[in-house]
């Protein structure tokens, strides 16, 4: 396990013709640094995740494969989750009830993985769409691909 002081995990999912068409989803962590700014970029990845999945769902995966890859390879006191899905930010900071069906294995998963993290702190933050652009773009590579 390669240790960290603060992680950032920006996420990001798509779905061409929601929820009809390909979907994917891309995650990329970054160190921090002492400024609360993005520094080196840690790890990334994407995965295709078919048909007939939301948009919703992506962005949970995407989210949760960057948890995964947190709890298998790094560890951090600090979690910093960025994405521009106010859906999926304001439900892990449970401000928001997750009443979908299709939803809540998704939120139930991400709540799991966080929960498994031995962090001190963690934080979701909702970011505008033109800052999220890496991980939108590893999403849509995915489905590309």
């Amino acid at each position: 396990m390669t240790y960290y002081e603060k992680i950032i995990l920006e996420f990001d999912g798509a779905s061409r013709h929601n929820p009809h068409g390909p979907a994917g989803c891309g995650f990329i962590l970054y160190e921090m640094d002492s400024h609360g700014a993005k520094s080196d970029m840690i790890d990334d990845g994407n995965d295709y995740l078919g048909y007939n999945i939301s948009n919703n769902q992506a962005e949970y995966q995407g989210l949760i494969n960057g948890l995964k890859c947190i709890a298998d390879y790094y560890s951090c006191d600090r979690l910093y989750i960025r994405g521009d899905s106010e859906i999926v930010i304001n439900q892990i900071n449970q401000d928001y009830a997750v009443r979908s069906p299709n939803i809540i294995p998704y939120y139930n998963e991400a709540v799991d993985e966080l929960d498994g993290l031995e962090i001190e702190f963690y934080r979701a933050q909702h970011i505008p769409r033109n800052k999220n652009w890496e991980a939108d773009e590893l999403a849509n590579r995915a489905i590309d691909e």
